[in-house]
């Protein structure tokens, strides 16, 4: 009774250790985050900024000074280059005490990115490699006296184009173009690739330290990692999930014998064998002081929920906690037994995850199987949430994208590798929410070195950032580069000449080098070699494939930008589509400069920033395609007016290339559509659907019908025919049985001309069923209808049981254009009164929420109405439509309008909203 009672009390102060670190997963026997207050200064000393927190970098840092301006606001991005091309010092003072400690080491868990770090006067190492972790002994030094911890940053640019000389072979590209005002040769170094501008992005070559620091104290053994394998037994009769669990624990910097006793246990869920709970360790660790122990955990199928991607089910999540502790602290008594003890908690799901690649008739298909089910991925691609590294990890930001990410439906990201390996708070949420990640490796776009030096580096970086992710059930899949076998093999950096130089180098990094890191480290997960690539075709071949791209194997990348991208036979989709998307601009309240430049100087910044090598003629040739184009550039409202346009114009693109994609899924085996791109770093022209700060486009707003798990898809395919698809991704034993409504409606009046309807229609789970195809033009043509006049409304119900049944609220709607907005003849070009009325407001103090109720009133049919809150709100944060840019074919539509509000100050009245309609550029 006694033990039960002792054991009852471990596991209750284990969960409160558990809840109060609920974001510091590790708990280590003596560890001190260094938050001091640094000073920050050039090397000449003409700039110095005091009382600076860790993490920190220096733009941060100087922002925070008002030594320069924001670097997100007008031209900063060129006129604070300087501050990258300048060397920076980091001081503090340090004073710590090695008592009777074995291990006293001072640990950087990101420099960025390379510097000389001296504790006095004694230099303790270098660092290169902002996504690694240093670690230095200083035992010696923490002899209670004030030493000055010091970092010496260089420049990384100057760092770059030192190690561009000499070279027999460039890495190519050298620089980027022009048009990005970047800097040069950032694939020679280890640093975020996006820093030195993107066509995304601005260059923000930071320095900085930007992750924490901390003093590790202990006497025995530190856990710095737990990595997880779960897999599930497919034997008859075995009913168990095998855990297979690996304990990296470390002894300083050198070697050391160790002996004690792991424990392991998944609170609440009992091991099929008590004598798994605990395994006996006496061994060495290796010349850099580390061990890897293993040991295999088993539960009972029953014992635990499955934990499933976002639309399939609950996201369970268990935490396994590791403990060491070391045979001396029973054996002696000791001043600091805890310093002889090691903790550390994680949090796991029983999923299992297959890439399959199966053979077809015509290629391999390349989907995602969770728990043993087929997942058609939803979802985008990731870029950091700011481009400077210490703001990325802004864990109240993260959140809100991830959030958004969910709410959208979707299920899959992709983190994109011209960034960060992210924050763990940021898988945390991915695990919480249910959005699988599709995990690139840092290397983009690019050729990259391949000296013993490089390939040093990079090891120590895909070892340490590997064994700290893979633990999470989100991730799914490793690709160890972005974009760089199709840039290869299609020459995009003019790499023909050199092919097979360029070829064995490329071998040499992902073949030989990073792909068995990886896989030493995560032997559970399928490590893909490129994005895009032939999966396990260009795997079994010689590694770069002849057309990366095909869509018969492995994923594609789309992007189209002169073919008319709202003509849905544009599309024909891939196994899986992991990029493809369309740019536009952020709306015209979000640029800070706004209101203070006139149109000639808003045109001249809207240039400055836009990336794109095209510039902005993709997006003004779609516009011009589809809509009627804004006039005079010089008039006051020409920005407004085409803002609203390139939102519409990419939103519709957007949706007609995704719908055709999952319409697919069975035509043309299209398992994955991941647009490109999730969110933004500054305010600028790009492929996002969130602005930079959180504004959605319409793009985000759409995303929500686009990606609804049950939806119905309507567009007119390739020969020349209404196509209408029912897709369910949701799970379940039965069919569903849909009635499915057809209207054609005149663009000037409420009432439809014709109605068609579709009885009884079954729908299978998770997976797509064909409705109908219906000649709509031979059917206008025979009633004496004009198709430039008309468009089609298509709505979904669930099947009426019974004649007499009252119809149940549509389970999706969804609209076909049949000819171009901008063809519509005159007649039927009304321009409707819209007024929107502020219906309910009410803010709640505890979460800084507003939620206000609209209604929108029409007097005709109105198309594509756009809400927008005036830029006299701009103290209402990532302010969101639960609609918007949608057709109005009903007098009235509620709509809410939700913002955060520090202090509920602001009430938004009706004059606080404006409306755009596409009708009124259409009576112009």
């Amino acid at each position: 009774m006694l033990d039960a009672l002792k054991f009852f009390l471990f596991v209750i102060l284990l969960l409160v250790t558990i809840m109060l670190n609920q974001h510091v997963n590790s708990k280590r026997s003596a560890e001190l985050d260094l938050d001091l207050l640094w000073q920050i200064q050039d090397t000449k000393g003409v700039y110095v900024v005091p009382n600076q927190t860790v993490p920190s970098g220096v733009y941060t840092a100087l922002e925070q000074s008002m030594v320069i301006g924001s670097l997100l606001e007008e031209y900063n991005d060129v006129n604070t280059s300087w501050v990258g091309e300048t060397d920076w010092i980091y001081r503090t003072n340090l004073s710590c005490l090695a008592e009777d400690y074995r291990y006293v080491l001072l640990t950087f868990h990101g420099v960025d990115t390379f510097a000389s770090v001296y504790l006095g006067d004694r230099l303790l190492g270098q660092c290169e490699n902002m996504f690694v972790r240093y670690s230095f002994d200083v035992k010696e030094l923490c002899d209670g006296t004030t030493h000055e911890l010091r970092l010496e940053f260089r420049s990384p640019v100057a760092e770059a184009k030192k190690r561009s000389v000499g070279r027999k072979l460039p890495i190519v590209p050298t620089c980027p173009p022009d048009g990005y005002h970047g800097q040069c040769h950032v694939n020679l170094i280890r640093k975020m690739q996006a820093s030195f501008a993107w066509d995304w992005g601005l260059a923000a070559p930071s320095m900085g330290i930007w992750k924490p620091v901390r003093l590790e104290y202990y006497s025995s053994a530190l856990i710095r990692d737990v990595t997880v394998g779960i897999t599930e037994s497919t034997d008859a009769g075995d009913d168990r999930w095998t855990v297979s669990v690996g304990v990296h624990l470390e002894t300083g910097l050198a070697s050391a014998r160790i002996s004690g006793i792991l424990t392991f246990k998944i609170i609440g869920v009992p091991l099929t064998d008590d004598a798994q709970q605990t395994l006996a360790v006496t061994n060495a660790t290796d010349e850099g002081g580390e061990l890897l122990v293993e040991q295999r955990l088993t539960v009972r199928k029953d014992a635990v929920e499955r934990w499933w991607p976002n639309g399939y089910g609950r996201q369970t999540l268990y935490s396994l906690y590791v403990r060491w502790e070391d045979a001396a602290v029973n054996g002696v008594k000791l001043p600091h037994p805890d310093t002889m003890i090691a903790e550390k908690v994680i949090r796991i799901g029983f999923r299992t995850v297959l890439l399959s690649q199966e053979r077809t008739a015509d290629g391999l298909m390349f989907y995602f199987k969770v728990n043993g089910v087929p997942m058609f991925a939803k979802g985008s691609n990731w870029i950091p949430s700011s481009v400077l590294p210490e703001r990325s990890y802004d864990a109240n930001y993260v959140k809100f994208l991830l959030y958004a990410a969910r709410d959208a439906h979707m299920n899959m990201l992709r983190v994109w590798g011209g960034g960060l390996y992210e924050s763990d708070h940021f898988y945390r949420l991915a695990d919480e929410l249910g959005i699988l990640i599709w995990h690139d490796l840092m290397f983009a776009c690019s050729m990259y070195p391949t000296d013993e030096e490089f390939l040093r580096t990079v090891r120590e970086e895909v070892r340490q950032n590997v064994r700290r992710i893979q633990h999470h059930p989100s991730v799914a899949v490793w690709a160890t580069n972005n974009e760089n076998e199709v840039a290869l093999r299609q020459n995009w950096y003019k790499t023909a000449a050199n092919y097979s130089a360029y070829y064995a180098g490329y071998v040499e990094l992902y073949v030989r080098t990073v792909r068995p890191a990886v896989e030493a480290n995560d032997p559970w997960r399928t490590v893909l070699l490129s994005s895009p690539s032939n999966g396990d075709q260009s795997a079994k071949g010689d590694y770069v494939a002849e057309n990366p791209q095909d869509p018969h194997y492995g994923d594609v990348h789309y992007y189209n930008y002169f073919l008319d991208g709202w003509n849905a036979v544009q599309y024909r989709g891939g196994r899986f589509v992991s990029e493809y998307g369309f740019q536009s601009y952020p709306a015209y309240t979000s640029w800070p400069e706004a209101r203070s430049y006139g149109p000639a100087e808003f045109t001249k910044l809207v240039n400055h920033r836009q990336h794109s090598p095209l510039a902005s003629v993709p997006i003004l040739t779609m516009i011009g395609y589809n809509l009627p184009v804004p006039g005079d550039p010089s008039a006051p409202g020409y920005w407004p007016e085409l803002i609203y346009l390139s939102q519409l114009s990419q939103a519709m693109i957007v949706k007609t290339e995704t719908e055709v994609y999952r319409a697919r899924r069975l035509a043309h085996g299209t398992m994955g559509a991941l647009y490109w791109q999730l969110n933004d770093v500054w305010i600028a022209p790009s492929w996002s659907s969130i602005e930079y700060g959180g504004t959605f486009k319409l793009l985000h707003v759409w995303l929500r019908d686009i990606f609804a798990p049950v939806h119905l898809v309507a567009f007119v395919n390739e020969r020349r025919r209404l196509e209408l698809v029912a897709v369910r991704d949701t799970l379940g034993p039965d069919d569903d049985l849909w009635d499915v409504e057809v209207r054609i409606h005149r663009y000037g009046s409420f009432r439809p001309v014709d109605r068609l309807r579709y009885e009884a229609v079954r729908v299978p789970p998770n997976t797509v069923a064909p409705v109908a195809e219906w000649d709509v033009y031979e059917h206008l043509a025979q009633r004496g209808l004009h198709p430039a006049d008309h468009l089609v409304l298509v709505s979904a119900y669930r099947h009426a049981a019974s004649p007499g049944q009252q119809q149940q609220p549509a389970l999706a709607d969804n609209f076909a254009l049949l000819d171009k907005l901008k063809n519509i003849r005159p007649e039927q070009r009304v321009q409707p009164a819209v007024t929107v009325s502020v219906v309910a407001a009410v803010c709640s103090d505890r979460s800084n929420l507003t939620s206000v109720s609209l209604e929108v009133s029409v007097s005709a049919p109105a198309l594509f109405v756009y809400l927008q809150l005036t830029p006299e709100n701009s103290t209402l944060k990532q302010c969101q439509f639960s609609r918007n840019g949608f057709l109005q074919f009903q007098p009235v539509r509620t709509v809410q309008l939700t913002c955060v509000d520090p202090g509920c100050r602001n009430k938004i009245q009706a004059r606080d909203i404006t409306v755009r309609t596409v009708n009124e550029l259409l009576v112009r």
